[in-house]
């Protein structure tokens, strides 16, 4: 379960910062001492060593550390002074200014004269490293914050109100807007590049995320992450119906593009799906469990391209066919059995579905067929005398066309 709290606790500022420079400390040390001509040390704010030239004395206690921070202004340690003290080297001590909080202490041994002249450098060098380093985690930690929270929003059925309220706070995220949901499915392409060399895996999502939003043209209040390896999620904000039917409009184009950028990460055999507008977060899910309803449906079918929406009309009529219900599905299908289990079933039904998609014209679907227009006129009387359904009837050929689509998608499968 998601909790709030622990999160919370996550985007303590202070601890995460105290936490970062640990971690990151040695890292610091080794690429500050490149522009340092003496060895250097750094603190935490307990006078601990997380980071030194020599790196045996990591984890020891660094007592004047802590007067440094009292004092918090930069103090000086020649022979005279550190002589009675333990574990303390020559040299100059200067606090750390981390969000105008004095969070560390660097330490340059040496001279105290001569290591003067490169504090300020060092000091402003350790510094913006420090920042840098801090800065990057925080974005990692929001963006896996937020990826934990579209998890719990779109992969449960029922959330809890207040929490994605909270959670929302949290990532400053507007909760109650319209969205719709993009799912766009990329299969094992970024499974399969585990252990190359060349772009980091958070790297590469990074960069797939950055033109998924680029391309559908989002702009403020748009949340875009990974569910998981294979699937990336598109929450976009849609102020109005006219929008949304604009946008709608716009899919399949903008899906193509999306599709064309990917090849060039070795993206292949991609699907992308949108589900309806939701509401608020809380909703969202339903759009979510659309979108890969309408993948699932797209894949069992082999349409293409693959991309799918519930304002095409091909995919509408694809669905339309697929919601008969199973009993309702046989009966009509019982009803059918002569024309089913015919030997000329397949030419019958073929030259029949021609037909319909020819807008019941007998010249031009004789023509697709390349068979004369009484071998056709014949054919469809015979079906006419098999099942007693007018061929010639709007509303009976769309009952027979949508049955026989539907009994044919099932043979496929």
């Amino acid at each position: 379960m998601l909790e709030y709290n622990e999160v919370r606790n996550n985007f303590n500022g202070e601890g995460k910062v105290i936490e970062g420079l640990v971690q990151v400390a040695q890292r610091i040390v080794k690429a500050a001492s490149e522009i340092s001509p003496f060895p250097i040390s750094l603190t935490d704010e307990s006078g601990y060593i997380i980071g030194d030239s020599d790196s045996s004395r990591i984890g020891t206690l660094h007592s004047p550390s802590s007067f440094v921070l009292k004092q918090n202004k930069l103090i000086l340690f020649d022979e005279q002074t550190i002589s009675k003290m333990k574990n303390v080297l020559p040299g100059i001590a200067v606090p750390l200014i981390f969000d105008n909080k004095t969070l560390g202490v660097l330490g340059i041994i040496g001279d105290p004269e001569k290591v003067e002249p490169h504090v300020k450098l060092v000091k402003k060098y350790v510094e913006m490293m420090w920042q840098e380093t801090i800065f990057r985690q925080s974005k990692q930690l929001e963006k896996r914050t937020e990826e934990t929270f579209i998890q719990y929003i779109l992969l449960n059925e029922k959330v809890n109100k207040e929490t994605v309220e909270k959670f929302c706070e949290i990532l400053h995220i507007n909760c109650k807007i319209n969205r719709f949901c993009i799912v766009v499915d990329i299969g094992d392409s970024l499974v399969n590049r585990v252990g190359e060399k060349q772009i980091s895996l958070d790297h590469l999502k990074d960069v797939l995320i950055d033109h998924t939003l680029k391309i559908f043209n989002c702009k403020e209040n748009a949340i875009c992450t990974f569910l998981n390896t294979g699937k990336m999620v598109l929450l976009k904000p849609i102020p109005s119906d006219e929008v949304y039917i604009k946008t709608m409009e716009q899919f399949s184009y903008q899906s193509r593009k999306l599709m064309e950028k990917f090849l060039n990460y070795q993206i292949y055999n991609m699907a992308i799906s949108a589900g309806d507008q939701s509401s608020s977060l809380v909703s969202i899910n339903k759009s979510y469990h659309e979108a890969e309803r309408l993948i699932k449906v797209g894949n069992e079918l082999e349409l293409l391209p693959r991309i799918y929406n519930y304002y095409n009309w091909d995919i509408l009529l694809v669905l339309i066919t697929s919601q008969i219900e199973t009993k309702l599905q046989d009966k009509l299908e019982f009803r059918l059995k002569a024309l089913i289990e015919h030997s000329d079933f397949k030419e019958l039904a073929n030259n029949f579905m021609v037909y319909c998609s020819n807008s019941m014209n007998i010249s031009s679907t004789a023509k697709e067929l390349y068979i004369h227009r009484n071998t056709l006129i014949y054919r469809l009387k015979k079906i006419e005398k098999i099942t007693t359904l007018d061929t010639s009837c709007f509303e009976h050929c769309t009952f027979l066309y949508l049955i026989l689509k539907n009994h044919m998608s099932k043979l496929k499968k």
